[in-house]
């Protein structure tokens, strides 16, 4: 028994249960086929409850950080206004909270400002823009880790 479990250690007992008491106990092969696709799902949620916190908070604070950098630096461009406005939107409207409701917002506004910068910053090949392009890089390799070879319909 669990008397303080993490959200980790419930899912991994769910699909521990499912794997040893109900996966023997399926014979239809449609099922089981739907009983691995919940197992998929079940390990993905595992790996995103230990780490998406802490993942999202470190990817907006590199966001905001190169977009700052680049307002601050003085580009002025026909973008650089946009940058500053989503740079400015996600001061006014983030929220000082870890709860995942608030870290999603705010991840989705510093998404906005990743692509204001990226936009500003297409036709240039100096440290800010390759270093948004690398936090666009590892922002979608990151989803598909913790995705992985997932299909929603199994063969």
């Amino acid at each position: 028994m669990m008397s303080t479990p993490t959200v980790v250690q419930l899912v991994a007992a769910i699909r521990s249960q499912l794997a040893d008491v109900v996966a023997p106990a399926v014979d239809d092969p449609t099922a089981g086929k739907v009983l691995g696709i919940i197992d998929h799902l079940l390990q993905t949620i595992e790996v995103r409850a230990e780490h998406e916190i802490d993942w999202m908070v470190s990817h907006i604070d590199a966001v905001v950080a190169l977009a700052a950098t680049y307002v601050e630096t003085g580009a002025d461009n026909d973008q650089s206004g946009a940058v500053r406005a989503a740079l400015r939107r996600y001061d006014q409207d983030k929220k000082p909270s870890l709860a995942a409701r608030a870290v999603t917002e705010n991840f989705a506004m510093a998404a906005q400002v990743l692509s204001a910068l990226l936009e500003a910053t297409v036709s240039d090949d100096g440290h800010v823009a390759l270093s948004a392009r690398e936090l666009l890089r590892r922002d979608v390799a990151h989803g598909v880790d913790i995705v992985g070879e997932f299909e929603l319909v199994p063969p």
